[in-house]
């Protein structure tokens, strides 16, 4: 053949195979796209090349919010690039939204397409095409129809003419033969029409009255019989889009998608992808319309809409029900036309994922009329899974569509509100049933543009470059490349399709039931070890039946079984086919009531009660779901089976290949396969293969022995034609040896914590890292006692109070007691007392009262309770109202605080010392915040007393005393407040700290002092990190410092070194004189003891958030050891066996890396590291954000279990190196 003809050849190939056929095209089918993420159909693929090393585009796909902070574009580059660096494809920009009403979006400066908005848009498309990776936005908030003024409010919802219609009825008319009718019509009436009546029921057909309405009436006189006068009118709905107008996605797209391309110009465009619609509203309820709504009906369904009308509203016999399910069609026909599919082309045809998660996630198959129809105009269907947690059936649903309409991927967006503790072990187990479940395009929820001082998340966490294991990330996120890739090729094999249940919703028959008993169904066959997809109408009528199966054209799906579960209606193209799979051989099985009614004639059809019989063999009919699952198993030789146990599974023709993904097999379990060929076993760890032991094979299929962990998903896959050959066969082999290590490690401290940009702290000052660090310390006043004992580490502090840097006691607060004891002289005498003992208890009539401090931070106001916030966790915010009483309880975004006793009264007393007579103003709190900062009811005292005299309202220019003046204030009901002394006419504060109450950097505020003036040292005791070499804190006060009972020296202000560093963890005690009354506790000490380490510390394996100030260590610790191995063991196989690590782990051996686990289980194999005699053992531990979130007030902290759990052992196996 002549080099000429090849070419003509490979040409007529190429062509070939970019033509799509007509059902191609109908489907949305685009052959041939070759682009980042979009996977082949190609029977000839070999998959192992990808598998080992897969291409661009399936990475891992973050939501990335650009919320919480002013844009920066040098800031957002450089997170891009710390993304590329771990293999991440791309980003999707989100915005979150406000709890005002409308759920406003959340947006700082620059204001989403506006100018500045769009240089820094152009410019980090700009950088994310460099990087070969995409950049897409999300609609979620910015296109939500919920009245506030979000973008696509702004460029479509506010413009009348796009907006949607729905039709409804007018007030009906009763008319007899010869009574005339003179009806006034409303302007926004475009058709009446008469019915002729019976049993106060309309008929089908009518008289078209139209034409005789004038000038606002119509006059009619009935003809003989019973009438019924129609009139109809469209309502237009405010603040939406009509998706069934011509032009609609066109709208979209120009106002919306197109103007992306146009400001990311030249290289910027090439990094276009991933747009995606997070929870998108449409206007397309059950009576949706546009003008052309009957022409259109008339069309497809072949009458008259007007004839049968009220049939939306009331029934009209027989043929309501058909009515219902032609109306609903049309529309949905309607908007995917004219909306969903131009969108999903323009998309598609760039080569770009378009991914979705949609109110409803599939869980409700009415959503947009038809949520199957709706969601294949996706090239990544998706759906969302919170907490950490998989979804068998949303998966199914999104992976079901992916397949039988051949779209690239199926969306997971993964995990949003697991909390700060969230691991990559966590997610794992998560993420492997995920893809179990078909899912192949992994989105961690949570990138934070900014996180701003730790004060501002969103269903919290964010998983990437802030977290302390992001190092160690990337065998994670490898992980699930291998897998998105494997898994993405081809198409998936099933045996059994479940009727996807929206019939029995347009056609108003129980759709609540049939949901419920298909998502039984799919889980019990689940649980069963029998995979299932969910079949829509439209995929059921393209099948054809051959060799007793039903196969679905243009997608691979081909099936043994068909079930409709609890479908009372469906359409007549489903039941007429599955009739035919039936006549063919095929399983059709019920659960539940049969098809009573269809979009052929409605109910009471002869022709479907005959059909029914064709299609539902009496074996095939059950009452429960139950009978159907043990009848499917028992039909045909199942795909995959466990022997002796039941296993989960996934299988995907990819390329010539089988795959199988399985989990939950035993080690050692044996699995039967229907297939044959070379069985092996592909790593997604590392990319390579292994022969698996196969032992025999059956009529149909394969016994396979798989070897690992029951938690882990093993990749099995068979090469057909292939001949099997087995491993080499070994003996059992001895139980390997162990070696333990020395309990003690020496540990090292590597901080992750980069407070560049104030992600952690602000003002972003001070060391840019933030390492170990001392925040709650054991506290107690000097004592004659203490004073001897406090420094020294074997003193008990375990009765000590607890203090959180920057909080101290300022109030002593009692109550609630009933307004009905009578508390005159009571209160009179609270308001006489000088000073005040909490230990000693008060009586009113016999009922004891105890004072209680009360801490707060004139900074952060109320420990664990900084005022209302938003969704999904902190919003930047502190509340000025720090003066909390009553019962808490969790309202919306905040904590309410609500009457413990009806019309019970609290008391605060307290004191202020101040050098001279001054006068000052009392700020209180009369009326709710402004800012809406909180929704209890607002603390307004009844009564104040200064020095025991009562003051009028308002309360400015109270005389106080120099020297101490006493304070009691009375509130009679509980709530939140403030309560504010400050030095009248000075000047209002300059702006304060971020994250601060505005008292905070006011030096006329006069501070309380609950010690009446007395002022002495007071003591601070902490356990430290291992190593500890310094201490620097910052103080008003005069400070000393000891560790383990040793003085420790002096260096500068607040900076003191250890003479004698310890090994191990040891008690730091400090001892600071308040520069004045006032200032207490640990508002001494402002911002967190820093500690230096020098690397010499020891340590045992265990949780470190056990261990005095590590609770709060965010970060990693290096364990190091050393072990001797002997010649004979040096020449055996060594696995390093961590026992439990909570985190991740990276294992180094004699300085070499041998391995990262961020995931059970945690053994590596260090055998080509080890050498004779003594070698160093490193193991490198990185936690979560939890441990740093404990004094963060998050309803997200996690739990802060840290660290190498241990026990950490070396096996040794017999096996050449």
């Amino acid at each position: 053949m002549s080099r000429f003809t090849i070419l003509i050849l490979l040409v007529c190939l190429c062509s070939c195979s970019g033509r799509r056929t007509d059902e191609e095209r109908s489907l949305g089918i685009l052959p041939g796209i070759e682009a980042p993420g979009w996977p082949a159909h190609d029977s000839r693929l070999d998959v192992l090349p990808g598998f080992r090393n897969p291409p661009p585009g399936y990475g891992e796909v973050p939501f990335w919010w650009w919320s919480g902070d002013t844009l920066n574009a040098e800031r957002l580059t450089e997170q891009l690039r710390q993304l590329h660096n771990k293999g991440i494809s791309g980003v999707q920009v989100n915005y979150s939204h406000l709890d005002t009403p409308g759920w406003m979006t959340d947006q700082d400066e620059p204001g989403i397409f506006s100018d500045e908005w769009w240089k820094i848009w152009s410019r980090v498309a700009k950088e994310s095409a460099r990087l070969k990776m995409g950049i897409g936005m999300s609609t979620y908030t910015i296109d939500w129809q919920r009245g506030a003024p979000n973008l696509f409010h702004k460029l479509f919802y506010s413009k009348a003419h796009l907006n949607a219609f729905e039709i409804e009825p007018g007030e009906k008319f009763m008319l007899r033969t010869g009574e005339i009718a003179e009806i006034a019509i409303s302007g926004d009436t475009f058709s009446a029409r008469a019915y002729r009546s019976e049993e106060g029921l309309p008929l089908k057909g009518g008289i078209d009255l139209t034409a005789l309405i004038r000038n606002g009436r119509l006059r009619w006189e009935a003809p003989e019989g019973t009438w019924e006068i129609w009139t109809y009118r469209t309502i237009r709905k405010e603040g939406s889009l009509n998706p069934l107008m011509p032009g609609a996605g066109d709208t979209v797209l120009n106002g919306f998608f197109r103007p992306f391309e146009k400001m990311s110009s030249g290289r910027a465009s090439k990094g276009l992808n991933y747009f995606f619609n997070d929870e998108l509203q449409l206007a397309v309820g059950k009576y949706a319309w546009n003008p052309d709504f009957p022409e259109e009906f008339r069309k497809r369904k072949g009458y008259d809409l007007f004839e049968v009308l009220p049939a939306m509203w009331v029934d009209i016999g027989n043929i309501s029900p058909k009515v219902k399910m032609d109306y609903a069609d049309v529309r949905m026909s309607l908007i995917e036309e004219r909306y969903f599919r131009p969108i999903y082309l323009w998309h598609a045809e760039r080569g770009m994922i378009f991914g979705c998660d949609s109110w409803g996630r599939g869980l409700d198959p009415s959503e947009f009329g038809d949520y199957f129809r709706a969601t294949r105009w996706y090239t990544a269907p998706g759906h969302d899974t919170p907490g950490g947690k998989a979804d068998l059936i949303k998966g199914r649903i999104s992976s079901s569509i992916a397949n039988l309409y051949r779209r690239p991927r199926v969306w997971l967006e993964g995990y949003h509100s697991l909390g700060w503790g969230a691991s990559p072990e966590q997610l794992m187990y998560a993420t492997r049933e995920t893809f179990l479940y078909g899912c192949t395009l992994l989105n961690l929820h949570g990138l934070y543009y900014s996180t701003y001082g730790s004060f501002w998340e969103w269903a919290p966490p964010c998983y990437h470059f802030r977290m302390p294991y992001w190092d160690h990330m990337d065998s994670f996120l490898s992980y699930f490349d291998r897998l998105s890739w494997l898994m993405s090729q081809g198409h998936t094999v099933c045996d059994v399709a479940i009727v996807y249940p929206v019939a029995p919703w347009e056609a108003e028959m129980d759709g609540e039931t049939a949901k419920n008993t298909s998502f039984e169904l799919g889980e019990k066959l689940m649980a069963a070890g029998i995979s299932f997809e969910f079949i829509d109408n439209e995929s059921l009528a393209r099948a054809v039946v051959e060799n007793e199966c039903l196969n679905v054209r243009n997608a691979g799906a081909s099936y043994k079984a068909l079930v409709f579960a609890d479908m009372d209606a469906v359409r007549w193209q489903s039941i007429e086919k599955a009739a035919a799979f039936a006549r063919g051989g095929g399983n059709v099985l019920s659960v539940g009531v049969l098809p009573s009614v269809s979009d052929r004639a409605g109910r009471n059809d002869g022709e479907l009660i005959r059909i029914n019989d064709l299609t539902f063999k009496d074996n095939c009919r059950f009452g429960i779901v139950d009978e159907a699952v043990e009848a499917i198993r028992n039909s045909f030789t199942q795909d995959v089976t466990g022997i002796g146990q039941t296993v989960r599974y996934l299988h995907r023709k990819a390329g010539f290949r089988d795959v199988y993904m399985v989990m939950d097999a035993k080690p050692g379990a044996t699995v039967e396969f229907r297939c044959k060929g070379r069985a092996e076993l592909w790593d997604p760890w590392t990319g390579e293969t292994r022969t698996l032991k196969v032992r025999g094979e059956t009529a149909e299929g394969t016994l396979v022995e798989l070897p690992l962990e029951e938690y882990e998903a093993q990749i099995v896959v068979f090469t057909p034609g292939k001949k099997h050959v087995n491993p080499a066969e070994t003996s059992d082999p001895p139980a390997p040896a162990e070696l333990f290590f020395p309990l003690e490690w020496n540990v090292s401290f590597i901080p992750t914590m980069d407070n560049k940009w104030g992600d952690f702290r602000l003002p972003a000052t001070g060391r840019r890292m933030i390492g170990p660090e001392a925040r709650r310390f054991r506290w107690a006043p000097e004592t004659k006692d203490t004073a001897e004992t406090a420094m020294l580490p074997e003193t008990d502090d375990s009765t000590w109070e607890e203090k959180l840097h920057g909080f101290g006691s300022q109030l002593y607060v009692l109550g609630p007691v009933s307004k009905n004891l009578g508390i005159y002289y009571f209160e009179r005498r609270l308001a006489e007392m000088k000073h005040l003992d909490p230990s000693v208890p008060e009586y009113v009539y016999g009922r004891k009262f105890e004072w209680e401090a009360y801490d707060f931070s004139w900074r952060q106001g109320k420990e664990g309770d900084p005022g209302h916030q938003g969704y999904h966790g902190l919003k930047r915010t502190v509340s000025n109202d720090f003066l909390c009483m009553g019962k808490p309880e969790q309202a919306l975004n905040e904590i309410r605080y609500v009457d413990e006793i009806p019309e019970g009264r609290y008391y605060i007393w307290t004191t202020v010392t101040v050098d001279n007579d001054l006068t000052a103003d009392i700020l209180f709190s009369d009326q709710p915040p402004r800012d809406k900062s909180h929704t209890s009811p607002v603390l307004t005292p009844s009564v104040i007393y200064i020095n025991g005299m009562p003051v009028s309202f308002p309360n400015n220019g109270i005389k106080l005393n120099a020297g101490v003046n006493t304070i009691l204030a009375r509130y009679d009901h509980a709530g939140r407040g403030h309560f504010v002394l400050r030095m009248h006419g000075a000047p209002e504060a300059t702006a304060s700290r971020p994250l601060s109450m505005k008292w905070a950097d006011d030096d006329a505020v006069i501070p309380f002092d609950i010690y009446a003036g007395k002022s002495g040292a007071e003591w601070f005791r902490f356990l430290s990190a291992p190593g500890t070499s310094a201490i620097s804190f910052e103080t008003p006060g005069e400070a000393e410092a000891w560790i383990d009972g040793v003085p420790m020296k002096k260096q500068a202000e607040g900076s003191f070194v250890a003479e004698k560093v310890p090994e191990k963890a040891a008690v730091v005690a400090i001892r600071i004189i308040p520069p004045r009354p006032g200032i207490s506790g640990g508002a001494l000490i402002p911002e967190p003891v820093e500690i230096e380490t020098d690397g010499s510390g020891m340590m045992r394996t265990g949780d470190w958030s056990e261990c005095g100030i590590l609770k709060n260590y965010s970060g990693g610790i290096r364990y190091r050891n050393k072990i001797s191995i002997t010649s004979a063991q040096a020449k055996s196989g060594i696995i390093a066996d961590l026992g439990k690590v909570a985190g991740t782990a990276a294992v180094y051996v004699n300085g070499k890396k041998a391995g990262v686990r961020v995931a059970p289980p945690w053994k590596t194999d260090i055998t080509s590291y080890m050498k004779k005699g003594e070698n160093t053992v490193e193991i490198l531990v990185y936690n979560t954000l939890a441990n740093h979130y404990q004094t963060i007030p998050s309803l997200y902290r996690g739990d802060p279990v840290s660290g190498l759990l241990g026990p950490v052992r070396l096996l040794v196996e017999e096996r050449k190196k």
